[in-house]
């Protein structure tokens, strides 16, 4: 089991972890060491005290971050849902304007084909619109 040396809040701790986490741990201590720093510049505390407080703010920005990212899933949500309605309105409007060519032939005029083509092309519009919604939500909830 690997063994790291962390330094927080000026002090030195002797760490271990399983193998391959020692990345991720010196992740964490440095968040912590620069959390503790932050407390530091406020006064002189204990250690415990200091190491309480620092944990404190670290999940306190966890708990925000967890926040923003349900926000962001539920965006996501809304937006699948919006897309799925816009395509089922796309398809709609498609098998409309195929049964309306079919007819324009006996008694459907050249405006009203025009006018559901336009209706397509919009509804189309309004997917592709909805499809790059979704794909910046996901960019941003990627990100985190």
């Amino acid at each position: 089991m690997p063994e790291l040396i962390l330094e927080i809040g000026g002090r030195v701790y002797e760490v271990a972890c399983e193998t391959g986490q020692e990345a991720s741990l010196e992740r964490a201590g440095a968040l912590l060491d620069a959390e503790a720093a932050r407390i530091g510049e406020v006064g002189l505390q204990t250690e415990k005290r200091m190491l309480l407080l620092a944990g404190l703010m670290l999940a306190d920005s966890m708990t925000e971050l967890q926040n923003q990212l349900r926000a962001a899933e539920e965006r996501i949500r809304h937006a699948e849902e919006r897309a799925r309605i816009a395509e089922a309105k796309s398809a709609m409007l498609a098998a409309n304007a195929l049964k309306l060519e079919t007819e324009a032939s006996h008694k459907t005029s050249p405006a009203e084909v025009a006018a559901l083509r336009e209706e397509n092309d919009a509804a189309a519009y309004l997917l592709s619109r909805i499809v790059e919604e979704m794909n910046a939500l996901a960019e941003t909830a990627e990100r985190g």
